[in-house]
């Protein structure tokens, strides 16, 4: 009995293989959502929290909060999973005032910044970040930023993931399943070609738990929490002033004062260059006077090789 045990192993490891698979497809349709558009995205894989088998006992569960269809005010049916986020463009002539009320409204409405870079360009400064907030609170963060400072552009975009999500949560699932019956065969084995091959299958399995263990992960992250890319410009007029003509006096005295400035410019220009290549002007200095200096010595080197004229009374007596 102990040989026909061994022998039907393989066999039932092939059958278990088999109906997991199986089982995954028809899980991964019986979660999702009715009557839905949903659009799949691709996601790496991030480190997984841990269980009881060293993963996380439930995809969906990792500590961050989800918006309900009230909160967000959309009115989205429940379990429906969607990714917003935002680029707006802001300008400003007071931008230390307009960076503190969105460092503000950021921190009440319970956000943080994810990266913040501040540009100096000639007199102005330029602010660039990125904002995560939670998503019930990303209308009212633009609502914010159009109070803070003049809005140039906004555009905002809105991802539904919930069939790829729904998926990797059924996947997730059937690997589980598929973990314990592959421990249950592992502890049952008694050959060393058995274990090998159980051994490697555990492998996988745990590759593919961890993996789709970290999509969820992500996902949760990015639906409960939404991104917003935001510009602030420090200007000397928005784009929304209107523009009074400049008269012909104004004209010229703009002319004369931007090419005051251009010629200012050109010669410090002039001179930073110089300043930065005095070894290869001084090089360049020394070849030219050797070059001339050669040039004259070999100047006098031809007149003394040829014999003065001599007067014609001279050439007659010599005759």
């Amino acid at each position: 009995m102990k040989r026909m045990g061994t022998r039907l192993l393989p066999v039932l490891l092939c059958a278990l293989l088999t109906l997991t698979a199986c089982g995954g497809g028809s899980n991964s349709a019986a979660s999702r959502p009715a009557d839905n558009n949903m659009v799949s995205t691709d996601s790496a894989p991030q480190a997984p929290a841990e269980g009881e088998y060293g993963w996380a006992l439930d995809g969906a569960d990792t500590g961050m909060p989800e918006p309900s269809p009230e909160e967000s005010g959309g009115g989205l049916p429940a379990g429906v999973k969607i990714i917003y986020t935002a680029d707006v463009d802001l300008e400003t002539k007071e931008f230390d005032q307009a960076s503190q009320a969105l460092d503000e409204a950021v921190k009440e409405l319970g956000g943080w910044f994810e990266s913040r870079s501040l540009y100096q360009g000639g007199s102005y400064r330029r602010l660039s970040c990125t904002i995560r907030v939670p998503a019930e609170q990303f209308e009212p963060l633009l609502e914010r930023a159009g109070e803070a400072a003049h809005m140039v552009s906004r555009d905002a975009y809105s991802e539904d993931v919930s069939e790829t999500y729904y998926d990797s949560e059924a996947r997730l699932t059937t690997q589980r399943t598929k973990l314990e019956r592959l421990q249950t065969l592992l502890a049952q084995a008694a050959t060393m070609e058995d274990i090998i091959a159980l051994e490697s299958a555990l492998s996988e399995t745990e590759l593919q738990i961890e993996y789709l263990t970290g999509s969820l992960r992500r996902y949760d992250s990015l639906v409960g929490y939404s991104t917003v890319n935001l510009q602030l410009r420090e200007v000397y007029r928005l784009s929304t002033d209107e523009e009074t003509p400049m008269t012909f006096g104004e004209r010229l005295g703009s002319a004369f004062s931007t090419g005051l400035q251009r010629g200012r410019d050109n010669m410090e220009e002039l001179v930073i260059g110089l300043a930065a290549n005095w070894m290869t002007l001084l090089l360049l200095a020394a070849v030219i006077a050797g070059g001339v200096l050669g040039l004259r010595r070999l100047g006098r080197r031809r007149r003394k090789a040829v014999p003065p004229p001599q007067p014609a009374g001279e050439e007659k007596k010599d005759e």
